[in-house]
């Protein structure tokens, strides 16, 4: 299982270390900060594809370990009696899963269509679609304050926001007001 040890330093940002090798974050992402914990652990695992240990080392000297298991990614089988059923799994992956998305606004004519095949659905459920505008930190007592742009809400006629702690997988869905 791989080690994974986090330094918190003063000013907030964290030395990521996977069996004593840096991990460096993604280009774009500038420093590994508290919060990107969820970020570093999917790096360190390949999307949680398999466990790992972690370690994590407090600018105050306190010590943290825990084991973060592995996602087991559970598709359901077709149903046998459809005769449309695809009974081969599906092991392609679309070019469009693949490739980031570019923010669209209200008014625009290009849409982007979004699928997910055998993800674990049920029939006819209502599913909720959340667009990841940032990120913010809880506070130490676990409290969550988010400010979203009111030109987006009002842009992409949003009612709903999702907060979803990437490490706890916690999830609080809350309408606008």
């Amino acid at each position: 299982m791989p080690s994974v040890v986090l330094d918190v330093h003063d000013d907030g940002t964290i030395t990521v270390n996977v069996d004593e090798t840096i991990l460096p974050p993604p280009p774009d992402f500038g420093v590994w900060r508290r919060g990107a914990f969820a970020q570093i652990i999917d790096a360190a695992s390949q999307d949680r594809a398999f466990p790992v240990r972690v370690e994590v080392h407090e600018n105050d000297g306190s010590t943290f370990t825990d084991i973060v298991p592995a996602i087991i990614r559970r598709t359901p089988a077709p149903d046998p009696l459809d005769p449309d059923a695809d009974l081969a799994p599906d092991t392609t992956t679309d070019e469009k899963e693949k490739s980031p998305v570019a923010a669209t606004h209200a008014g625009v004519a290009d849409r982007v269509e979004i699928t997910a095949a055998r993800a674990g659905f049920k029939a006819g459920e209502s599913v909720a679609v959340a667009v990841i505008t940032g990120q913010t930190e809880s506070s130490e007592h676990g409290e969550v304050r988010a400010e979203l742009d009111r030109d987006l809400i009002d842009g992409l006629d949003i009612s709903e926001v999702i907060l979803l702690g990437r490490a706890s997988g916690t999830l609080a869905v809350r309408a606008l007001s």
